[in-house]
């Protein structure tokens, strides 16, 4: 077992550097907070009933007289889903013994035994939490967005980039896969993007200019009426179409009138309702749903109110804390994070979407 920090990329030396400053540290990708995309359910520990209550139908006739009535037969209708959260979990195992002696940045122990397999600077064990945290939250977002039980590779006829590990996608149904469910059976409003239906990178990436104000308009005008009465609505959007959109507003010089300023930060809206980016949704279509000719729709939009997406977990706490210990029988030091998660769209009128 190797060291979670594979030093083959640098050249070791007396001269090298030494100080954590002095380094370059890759970016890591621009993420929103999980309660910005989706309301957050605690205490879900085991399948659990979500049922669903409708509404009655017509009722109210003129009275018939006579002290006759008018009977109904109208009934509540039920229906129901299930959460069922999933336990993910995953171990990085370290090797501090295979930190090469003349790395010095964070140095080895200065001791045989045990500190030389035992003992890690604390600037790299801060390193190896905030890097594996930031693989978790990666994780969420992957999973609530693009997980699917029955996901397969091109080869296999799914979506998933040949070479590319399909059970990292297989725990749960996420967020694409029930509305695509959804727009099959009629009840979720969709609007398509013809471009995604193109023959290359380059054609699907041939935005018609005004495509983004075409999709926002049709679904605030397509959307039921009952969601946008809800006071927790927002747009949630690619880069692509927010890319699009703000080229449309400069091109028409529209840049401020169709903005927001809130707590002194200009936000983007459109008719109020705030536009979320999920570059996450970009960066997850574009490495993992690309068949080797185009990618599996590159442009897609959400409206919804965020409680009717939520995400169902035990607790929260555990998306960001880590069980990190040194075994001594092994030596090595071990870290292990695990999270159950599911997420739902409850009520398939209260969405609209476009891909």
């Amino acid at each position: 077992m190797a060291s979670l920090i594979d030093l083959s990329g640098l050249t070791l030396n007396p001269e090298e550097v030494r100080a954590a400053s002095e380094a370059i540290f890759e970016k890591v990708f621009v993420k929103p907070e999980l309660e910005a995309v989706h309301s957050i359910r605690t205490g879900i520990t085991m399948k659990t009933q979500i049922p669903f209550y409708g509404k009655f139908g017509l009722v109210g006739k003129a009275d018939p007289g006579s002290c006759a009535v008018n009977d109904e037969t109208q009934t509540i209708s039920t229906t129901e889903k299930y959460w069922e959260p999933e336990l993910i979990s995953y171990r990085l195992t370290h090797c501090q013994d295979n930190v090469s002696e003349l790395y010095k940045m964070w140095e080895k122990a200065k001791k045989v035994n045990p500190d030389e397999w035992e003992m890690i600077d604390n600037g790299m064990v801060a390193f190896l939490e905030d890097r594996t945290v930031d693989a978790s939250t990666e994780a969420i977002l992957r999973l609530t967005s693009f997980g699917d039980t029955a996901a397969d590779n091109v080869s296999g006829g799914g979506l998933i980039t040949n070479g590319v590990d399909k059970t990292y996608f297989t725990p749960i149904d996420g967020l694409w896969k029930q509305i695509y469910t959804g727009v099959a059976a009629t009840t979720i409003i969709r609007y398509t993007i013809t471009e995604n239906s193109a023959a290359s990178y380059a054609a699907q990436d041939s935005l018609a200019s005004d495509r983004a104000l075409k999709i926002f308009r049709y679904l605030y005008s397509n959307a039921d009426a009952r969601m946008m009465s809800e006071g927790n609505i927002v747009f949630q959007v690619t880069r692509t179409i927010l890319n699009n959109w703000q080229d449309y507003l400069e091109d028409k010089s529209l840049v401020f009138t169709l903005q927001e300023v809130q707590d002194g930060t200009t936000k983007l809206t459109y008719r109020g309702i705030p536009i979320v980016i999920r570059h996450d949704w970009d960066r997850n279509i574009r490495s993992y749903q690309d068949n080797g000719t185009t990618y599996n729709d590159p442009h897609r939009v959400i409206l919804t109110d965020l409680n009717n997406i939520p995400v169902g977990t035990p607790e929260t706490e555990s998306f960001k804390k880590l069980d990190m210990w040194y075994e001594r029988k092994d030596k090595k030091h071990y870290i292990d994070a695990a999270f159950r998660l599911d997420v739902k769209v409850l009520e398939e009128y209260m969405i609209a979407v476009a891909y």
